[in-house]
């Protein structure tokens, strides 16, 4: 009997600390606003490529209040470099979106503004490839643009720099401040993202936030494969290197496996014990 409880209490233990060591890895986080309280306005503005929500915050807090995305189904775009081509050097598919810090002005009060701007179509692509470098260039809401470029080095592959042009305007950013209105550019280099071996795709369902200076790139859905050989014309994907944030969603599988299988260890056991019980219990002895 004490070796079943020792076995009972052993598991019970194992148990704990798998579900312990099970970890969410969260995408994004808000922060702490500061004591001073926010004067907070909310608009929408829909354009027909985009979807733009603001939130605005006053000046003199240290942080600008986050924005809450309009809930609406991502549009997932598919891109091969050269455009159309039957042997592309690049294949790449994701969703895309954008945040933004801006200054604006409410009832003669400035104000810090944050926009969510949701890509729905786009108006062309191009790209260019080389041995050393795989670009991909998306134009959309007619004048902005953003540039991927690709680099390899020692069979591997990552994206390395990212420059995203953009228009300022009352229409995408309400409020703004009229001195802020016009062409902006924001770029990342040595980002080193999205990185795989040559003849892999890297995928990543998860979101993945990348910034460039005061924005921020925002994908989803992501799956892309650079440098692909000459003579591939497969249509597809080769075989892909997941990202952390969607290993660790399928991580979450373990406890409960882990789980299932001791509790039936433990049926097992109490089976065992009863059965011993029962073989051990002394007969009648004739007199």
């Amino acid at each position: 009997m004490k070796t079943l409880f020792f076995v009972l209490a052993s598991i019970c233990i194992l148990e704990l600390s798998l579900c312990q060591n099970d970890t969410t890895v969260p995408i994004t986080t808000t922060p702490e606003i500061t004591t001073t309280t926010p004067i907070t306005t909310t608009s929408t503005t829909t354009a027909s490529t985009t979807t733009t929500t603001t939130t605005t915050t006053a000046e003199t807090t240290s942080t600008p209040g986050t924005t809450t995305p309009i809930p609406q189904g991502d549009v997932i775009f598919n891109f091969t470099v050269p455009n159309n081509s039957s042997s592309p050097c690049l294949r790449a598919r994701f969703s895309l979106a954008f945040d933004f810090k801006y200054p604006a002005i409410i009832n003669g009060t400035k104000l810090n503004a944050t926009a969510y701007v949701k890509v729905n179509s786009i108006d062309e692509y191009s790209g260019e490839c080389n041995e050393a470098f795989n670009t991909l260039e998306i134009d959309f809401n007619s004048g902005w643009s953003l540039v991927m470029n690709y680099t390899i080095q020692e069979n591997a592959y990552e994206l390395n720099v990212m420059r995203l042009t953009y228009k300022v305007t009352a229409e995408m950013f309400p409020d703004v401040d009229p001195k802020y209105i016009g062409i902006k550019e924001a770029q990342g280099s040595n980002l080193k993202e999205f990185a795989a071996n040559r003849g892999n795709s890297f995928k990543c369902i998860s979101e993945t936030q990348i910034q460039l200076g005061s924005e921020h790139v925002d994908f989803k859905n992501y799956q892309a494969q650079p440098f692909l050989p000459s003579d591939s014309k497969t249509g597809d994907f080769d075989t892909a290197i997941e990202c952390t944030a969607d290993l660790s969603g399928n991580s979450k599988l373990v406890p409960i496996i882990v789980g299932s299988a001791l509790a039936l260890l433990v049926i097992l056991v109490l089976v065992a014990y009863i059965v011993g019980r029962t073989r051990q219990r002394p007969g009648y002895q004739s007199v």
